[in-house]
């Protein structure tokens, strides 16, 4: 990645980049790049909304009163990459609760962050449900799928790509 930011014309996918804690009980983070093995990686806001209709009103009113995102991911097992590795454990050992929780951060490589050379970024804590930890047709690569589901709200930040270091956005200031 350079270090010119390319604000023009269509975002692409290689320009939304997506690091995952493969480190979660650490005191520090480990991010590493979602990428190596990886097909798709599919974000869902799946808003909630309420509608309402009242008796004194001829048409009804709907407004949007939160989310529930989650992202879905498809990749093949690459045993040597860390993020695959990382979640296909988490399959394996049929993990649940906080042992199948981490951090995910999503970069948008062509917005300036509050410095030069940081970019724009959100922190985001998730559940990883593993559907698929490894398995698939024979003489075929393996499947890892799965989704990451938000657990609250993300944390807007400073991603430096050089150091693999992310600021929240009230400590970057």
């Amino acid at each position: 990645m350079s270090d010119e930011l390319n604000k023009t014309g269509i975002a692409t996918r290689d320009e939304l980049l997506s690091y995952l804690n493969t480190t979660a009980t650490a005191e520090a983070p480990t991010w590493n790049l979602i990428g190596q093995g990886f097909n798709d990686l599919t974000e869902a806001l799946n808003p909630i909304r309420k509608d309402s209709h009242y008796i004194h009103q001829k048409n009804g009113t709907s407004s949007v009163t939160g989310y529930a995102p989650e992202s879905s991911f498809e990749a093949e097992l690459d045993k040597a990459d860390p993020v695959c590795t990382f979640i296909a454990d988490i399959g394996r050992g049929r993990k649940t609760g906080s042992e199948c929780e981490t951090d995910v951060l999503i970069v948008y490589t062509w917005i300036q962050g509050s410095d030069a050379g940081k970019l724009l970024a959100y922190k985001q804590r998730i559940a990883i449900l593993a559907d698929n930890p490894g398995s698939g047709k024979g003489g075929e690569s393996l499947a890892l799928t799965g989704s990451f589901l938000y657990k609250g709200d993300p944390v807007k930040g400073d991603f430096d790509p050089k150091t693999k270091t992310f600021t929240e956005a009230s400590a970057a200031a």
